[in-house]
């Protein structure tokens, strides 16, 4: 079983109302799923333990078509495992969404790159000619990453390949943490030992994209009234829905964790919008590219936030990523490798949990910067 993450396990709360929207897109979700289950039967050339060739691989296809930043990141696991099983081996990849480019740029077994709009089914034409374009190459071997998408399911179907592999696939031993899954899935389709750590997500930036990022720190922290050798601790304060902590937590918190960890220049991370949610009370930082985005937070060295894409591109670079769970499991989402960990913050105590990271970073889990 996968057992690396860090993860405190607190009393979890009385969930939070889920909105009406919210419900509703659940359930149309589920009502898809077994509609392509029903229409779509189990492919023949679906491979079970042990029946994944070693040789012969040599035209690969991963279906992830989903926009969210975040699970993009969290297949970056699967790329750097298929680089170290078929190390001659040409992946072409199903995506969504602008990050994807710039989330697999570093990967040199990459081949073609398909992007669907975010909702395909609005886009028909855009949608049948990208899964034409697909239908028209032929692989090796065909991955569908994630048990939970009809439209990678459904891509996979439509794929020409020898073998197919589902991270779902039945049989298969059960993984907490989703980066895991299809991670363990392709080693059990090979016979090896699933329950080894898989790769950790990791962006692989270039040496030069680095040094850009540390002169760009050193500009953002000019105004900073902190000295030079004071670690740098950088603040993501927002995230999608229930899983968003407001600004008076964030106050709280960032009061609390200051007080028991000492000095620290504080960098604020600026949401796509382009407002601070902290009411400018640090330097702020602000960038749309993804790549770019994760060597600031490298180079800054610590990085806090609740569970959101920015968390796990965060936790895709060398920089200690600190995750805050509350309306979701850390144990499914938590940061993993190196000095990462997760932290559940759900019954809204932001003294407490600034108690628990700051003891984490006292312990060794923090990096200047």
């Amino acid at each position: 079983m996968f057992t690396s993450i860090q993860v405190t396990h607190e009393p979890r709360p009385v969930a939070k109302r889920v909105p009406l929207h919210g419900r509703l897109h659940a359930f149309r979700r589920r009502i898809v799923a077994w509609c392509v289950r029903r229409l779509l039967p189990r492919p023949p050339n679906v491979v079970g333990a042990g029946q994944l060739p070693r040789a012969g691989i040599h035209r690969i296809l991963l279906c992830r078509p989903n926009h969210r930043l975040g699970n993009t990141v969290l297949t970056t696991p699967l790329m750097a495992e298929l680089e170290r099983q078929f190390p001659g081996a040409e992946v072409d990849v199903l995506g969504s969404g602008a990050a994807c480019r710039g989330i697999y740029a570093g990967f040199a077994s990459l081949g073609q790159l398909f992007l669907l709009e975010r909702r395909a089914l609005a886009h028909p034409l855009s949608t049948l000619a990208t899964l034409r374009k697909l239908r028209a190459k032929r692989y090796d071997l065909v991955i569908h990453a994630a048990a939970g998408s009809s439209s990678g399911r459904i891509a996979a179907a439509m794929a020409r390949a020898r073998f197919q592999l589902h991270a779902d696939a039945a049989g298969m031993p059960p993984s907490a943490h989703f980066a895991a899954r299809p991670v363990q899935a392709l080693r059990w389709a090979l016979g090896a030992d699933p329950s080894l750590p898989p790769p950790p997500p990791d962006l692989r930036l270039t040496a030069a994209e680095r040094e850009t990022a540390r002169h760009t720190l050193r500009q953002v922290l000019q105004g900073d009234a902190g000295e030079e050798r004071t670690p740098v601790l950088v603040v993501f304060p927002n995230a999608t829905g229930s899983k968003c902590l407001d600004a008076a937590w964030w106050r709280i918190f960032l009061d609390e964790l200051l007080r028991h960890v000492g000095p620290r220049r504080v960098v604020e991370l600026v949401p796509a919008d382009g407002r601070s949610r902290l009411d400018h009370a640090f330097p702020t930082y602000f960038t749309s590219d993804p790549r770019r985005l994760a060597a600031f937070i490298e180079a800054a060295g610590t990085y806090v936030s609740a569970d959101c894409g920015v968390m796990h591109l965060a936790a895709a670079t060398g920089a200690t990523t600190i995750g805050l769970f509350g309306a979701t499991d850390p144990r499914r989402y938590a940061p993993y490798g190196g000095r990462n960990a997760g932290f559940a913050c759900g019954d809204g105590d932001a003294t407490a949990t600034a108690f628990q990271v700051a003891r984490h970073l006292l312990a060794g889990g923090g990096t200047d910067s």
